[in-house]
């Protein structure tokens, strides 16, 4: 399905290039690809942060547990408002949780986060050749 549309992006796009010049395309064009994943790993305040491809353990650990918390304030229907409530924080830093602004949060204080929510999970530390790599589960 997603080469469907990523094939049918590509035509469309290719047939709005085609009137200004016959030049070869590539989609999407690597400055324009370059531009958007620069502006994906600076989020806003109110927008997802992308987790990087080649992120590690520990910034996927702190993502998991963002995504934990995000689904259950769906899960159980909660606005912002009563999430923070319910963290006891302020709507800013409840928001950093809700949009994986892992950048800005501890691993410590998102385990706290989950345990006041109830959450069930699991952090696992592997020692692997004297390195750390704590994954939530």
């Amino acid at each position: 399905m997603r080469g469907i549309i990523r094939f049918g992006l590509k035509n469309f796009y290719m047939k709005l290039t085609q009137n200004k010049s016959n030049q070869n395309f590539s989609f999407p064009p690597q400055k324009e690809f370059k531009r958007v994943v620069k502006r994906a790993r600076t989020s806003h305040r109110r927008s997802n942060f992308l987790l990087p491809s080649d992120a590690n353990e520990l910034d996927k650990a702190k993502y998991k547990l963002c995504k934990d918390i995000l689904r259950y304030k769906h899960q159980n229907k909660l606005n912002t408002e009563n999430i923070a409530q319910q963290l006891e924080l302020s709507i800013p830093k409840t928001e950093h949780i809700l949009y994986s602004h892992i950048n800005k949060l501890h691993l410590d204080e998102l385990i706290n986060y989950a345990n006041k929510l109830h959450l069930s999970f699991e952090v696992k530390i592997n020692a692997n050749y004297g390195q750390t790599s704590p994954e939530a589960y």
